[in-house]
């Protein structure tokens, strides 16, 4: 049976595993790649606003996740000083396209988009209604802290991840070199 529950410090290490696991790296997985790709998408997350992260679980084993910086002026400040220079250190045009990225999701952030989300689920947990359940326990914490939207960048050629957005009540917002951007607004300005 599947748990929607919060992230605790235990769940570290299943999250970074799953984060692998999911990657274009999971051919390729070296403690290089893992901490590359670790310090890029799930780390700062783990690290720095755990309160907005969850996890499923299946019998005692973490299958899923969902991450989430609800204040990302925290994220760009610590991810800039603590994560990306090791991203620079392994992957020089990583760190470029990363930080280049970054500049670009300011404008989102600036429209009320202020948080933003990365999930993951093993691929036999997928299109069971798992990431439908994480992403309405993370919406359900936003709303219950004031956040004004959240938003995540998507591969343009990933259908299936798409459809999940779009059934989740995300819109598109954006189109960024080979990505889609979606956002979901759970304030309006007038409330």
């Amino acid at each position: 049976m599947i748990t929607i529950r919060p992230y605790d410090k235990k769940d570290f290490r299943s999250v970074q595993d799953i984060c692998m696991l999911t990657s274009w790296m999971k051919d390729d997985i070296t403690p290089v790649s893992r901490a590359y790709m670790c310090a890029m998408y799930c780390d700062y997350y783990l690290d720095n606003q755990s309160e907005f992260c969850f996890v499923a679980e299946d019998d005692g084993q973490v299958v899923g996740y969902i991450l989430c910086a609800a204040d990302c002026d925290d994220y760009l400040e610590k991810m800039d000083e603590l994560y990306l220079p090791l991203v620079r250190k392994l992957s020089g045009k990583d760190h470029l396209r990363f930080v280049a990225q970054q500049r670009v999701e300011q404008r989102y952030i600036r429209a009320g988009y202020t948080a933003h989300l990365h999930i993951n689920l093993l691929p036999e947990y997928q299109r069971q209604g798992i990431g439908t359940q994480l992403v309405d326990a993370l919406i359900n914490k936003l709303t219950q802290m004031c956040v004004e939207g959240v938003y995540l960048v998507c591969s343009n050629k990933n259908d299936g991840a798409r459809a999940f957005y779009e059934k989740c009540g995300f819109e598109d917002i954006d189109y960024i070199t080979g990505c889609v951007v979606y956002g979901k607004k759970l304030f309006s300005e007038d409330e």
